[in-house]
């Protein structure tokens, strides 16, 4: 079963404001300041915070005994996705929120969401900055995070961070089950326009992205992570299209550099570390054009749970 126990609070409000999920995969060392943060917020005691929990030992004693409580579910580990399938199926909140394990939200990020959710979108994302100083830190967070960073597009938008959104419940759990199929919220968030539904983003709703990396893990795990995304992709295509995408990856270190690259000129912030951080960055872009092309080419393989 993929669900070992589920540990509740031993008191719980009627239907909570907002429910934040994080799916615990990294360990308490950014999971700690990760549910500060959320303690910290004003409104924690309207909200539900549930950590979906696969590494065991001592991360689910710390969680059973952390203050405020929140709920804990144990599970073994699996995908990312389906680990939040577990936390979004369990949420009660009139808003579930998503985060990462390594998502430490600033002040005022709760009451943002809550009062952007007071307009017509199905879901609002926020803004990421990096959170971790050293050079290969900026590069992943430039790798991964540009579009998101400071300033993002207030109000109406089409691309959302998968690691720092919230959606209005109904219109989550009308397409939760991409999230069970494996797949990014980006799907999700591709499903609610197809419903005619409109998505926003503010600058008001901001998580810094704490989780340090070495060179080689996050050439690793960008590799897996691009690899995965590719193999998802593939499952609808035919296979001349997945020959013209797999061989085309080739071209997308050039391409994503130069949108990168723009993106950072544009919004003129943390210019010298990105010119510090640029080789990096250009490398860990070419690792995952190759990841692309072997997921294009051959598939998902099991890349989908290496990532983390």
């Amino acid at each position: 079963m993929p669900v070992l126990a589920t540990s509740e609070p031993t008191s719980q409000v009627g239907e909570p404001n907002l429910s934040v999920v994080v799916a615990s995969v990294n360990g308490w060392e950014v999971l700690e300041p990760t549910l500060q943060a959320l303690d910290a917020q004003p409104e924690r005691a309207c909200m539900e915070v549930i950590v979906v929990e696969a590494i065991g030992g001592a991360v689910r004693e710390r969680l059973r005994a952390h203050r405020p409580e929140v709920v804990v579910i144990e599970a073994e580990r699996m995908p990312i996705p389906n680990l939040r399938h577990l936390g979004v199926c369990r949420a009660r909140g009139k808003i579930v929120a998503i985060l990462e394990d390594h998502g430490q939200v600033a002040s005022g990020w709760a009451a943002s969401l809550l009062e952007a959710h007071e307009g017509p979108w199905a879901a609002v994302g926020g803004a990421v900055e990096n959170g971790k100083r050293g050079l290969v830190n900026w590069a992943v967070f430039f790798c991964e995070y540009t579009p998101y960073m400071k300033p993002v597009v207030e109000g109406e938008a089409t691309d959302l961070p998968g690691n720092n959104i919230a959606y209005k419940r109904p219109h989550l759990m009308r397409h939760a089950k991409v999230l069970a199929e494996g797949k990014w919220e980006s799907w999700i968030n591709d499903s609610l326009r197809a419903d005619g539904v409109r998505l926003a983003s503010t600058n008001a709703a901001v998580v810094h992205h704490i989780k340090p990396f070495r060179l080689g893990y996050f050439v690793v795990q960008r590799f897996h992570f691009a690899r995965s995304y590719a193999g998802m992709r593939r499952v609808d295509q035919s296979v001349l299209k997945r020959l013209v995408y797999g061989f085309g990856s080739l071209a997308l270190p050039a391409l994503l550099m130069a949108r990168v690259t723009k993106t950072v000129l544009t919004k003129q912030r943390n210019l010298g570390w990105f010119l510090a951080a640029s080789p990096l960055v250009a490398l860990f872009l070419s690792v995952g054009a190759v990841g692309e092309m072997v997921g294009y080419l051959f598939g998902p393989g099991s890349s989908l749970n290496q990532v983390e």
